[in-house]
C-alpha cells in the first residue's frame, strides 16, 4: 500500500512539474521577444520591430497593419539617433485565457542624440 501511495505521489509531482512547463514556456518566449524589441530599437530597425507584431496588431486602441507599424517606427527614428535603450525593470507578463495573448509591461529609458530622454512603460 505504501508503494502505491509513493508511486501516485511521484506521478502527481511529475504532472505538476509538466503543467508548470506549459505556463513557464510562453513567459520565456515573451521575454525573448522583449530582448529582440530592445535590440531592434537600439539598431533603429523599424522592419525588425514591426516583425514582432501580428498583422494586423492592436496597438493602444487602434488596429495597425504591418506597413503602418513600419512607418510609425521609421518616423519615430527620423532625424535622431538612439544612444541607448535601457530596460530598468523586470518584464511583467500577464497571460490571457488559454495563453494565446498576453499583456507585457516593462519600464525603459531611451536616450537620443537629439531631443529629450524618454521614460517609457
Amino acid at each position: 500500500m505504501k508503494r502505491v501511495i509513493l508511486y501516485i505521489s511521484l506521478i502527481a509531482v511529475l504532472l505538476m512539474l509538466l503543467s508548470g512547463c506549459f505556463i513557464i514556456d510562453p513567459v520565456i518566449k515573451i521575454s525573448g521577444l522583449v530582448k529582440d524589441f530592445e535590440k531592434y530599437w537600439e539598431a533603429e530597425n523599424s522592419v525588425g520591430l514591426a516583425g514582432l507584431y501580428t498583422n494586423p496588431a492592436l496597438i493602444n486602441t487602434a488596429m495597425k497593419s504591418y506597413s503602418q507599424i513600419v512607418d510609425a517606427y521609421s518616423s519615430r527614428f527620423e532625424g535622431r539617433n538612439v544612444i541607448y535603450f535601457n530596460r530598468n525593470s523586470d518584464v511583467e507578463v500577464d497571460l490571457g485565457e488559454g495563453a494565446t495573448e498576453a499583456t507585457v509591461e516593462f519600464d525603459a529609458v531611451i536616450s537620443w542624440t537629439s531631443g529629450p530622454v524618454d521614460y517609457r512603460t
